[in-house]
């Protein structure tokens, strides 16, 4: 699979880099990962730069950075559609197009073996053909990690055709157990996580909900009446607990980990 063509002409990406309004939902989507990310991080808490492993347009990486107040930002990312975006974006940050791996070899050789500080996972491990090998890689590059990985074996998912044919390119699906062994098994140690839905976030829901109706406005009367039934439903779940909600359509591990490397 040419996973660089893949992600330059990935729908999603393509309405960001096209459309101001999915740009603008892009960002939502965004900030509610970077609040629950910045959530983890201890009082304390001291990085010198943070890399960002797909980084597509820079968005998360630039608001995280901020945050912790670090100039020394990198980002990483497969798609040169992309990170063409992100240097008008953010034209003080530090780009690379390519994979982590190509990004390792070409650095120089003195700081080949220096790991940086903090590096990002966000929404990026579902997408790697051999996820326990990079995250190895990643333990021997960073001393901390910040992750997000959806959590989608859920009900809603449950007929979803993982893997190279996935519209979003992800290659398979975890659920929580499914994440602590991942980083357990790649040498990790866990500082802080939990998991949470954006479907309890009111901004995120907003937006979600504005699409959802677009969604079904377009479709025939029959459908649009069985939707707006499925997505009442939907919205009842919320009274219950997100425990229940999650196991419905899914919920996102939030972690910071630490290499067990010195």
């Amino acid at each position: 699979m040419d996973f660089e063509l893949f992600y330059d002409k990935q729908p999603d990406y393509v309405a960001f880099r096209n459309d101001p309004d999915k740009r603008e939902d892009y960002t939502i989507t965004v900030d509610w990962k970077v609040r629950k990310l910045i959530q983890l991080i201890p009082a304390g808490f001291k990085v010198e730069n943070i890399l960002e492993v797909g980084c597509a347009f820079g968005v998360l990486l630039n608001n995280i950075a901020d945050r912790l107040h670090l100039k020394k930002r990198i980002g990483i990312d497969i798609s040169g559609n992309n990170i063409e975006v992100a240097k008008n974006l953010y034209p003080d940050c530090k780009l690379f197009h390519g994979t982590l791996e190509e990004f390792i070899s070409v650095i120089p050789d003195e700081i080949q073996n220096h790991r940086y500080d903090l590096i990002v996972l966000s929404d990026i491990v579902e997408h790697i053909p051999d996820d326990l090998g990079f995250m190895e890689m990643v333990k021997k590059t960073s001393s901390y990690v910040l992750i997000n990985l959806p959590l989608e074996k859920s009900f809603k998912t449950r007929n979803r055709q993982y893997g190279e044919q996935d519209p979003s390119g992800h290659l398979r699906c975890y659920d929580e157990e499914d994440a602590r062994r991942l980083v357990t098994n790649a040498g990790f140690e866990v500082i802080a996580s939990f998991t949470s839905i954006g479907f309890f976030d009111k901004s995120f829901y907003e937006m979600y909900k504005k699409n959802r109706t677009t969604r079904v406005r377009s479709k025939p009367l029959p459908q649009r009446l069985f939707w707006s039934v499925f997505y009442f439903a939907e919205d009842r779940m919320k009274l219950i607990n997100e425990g229940f909600t999650g196991k419905i359509i899914g919920t996102n591990y939030f972690a910071l980990l630490k290499s067990n490397i010195h």
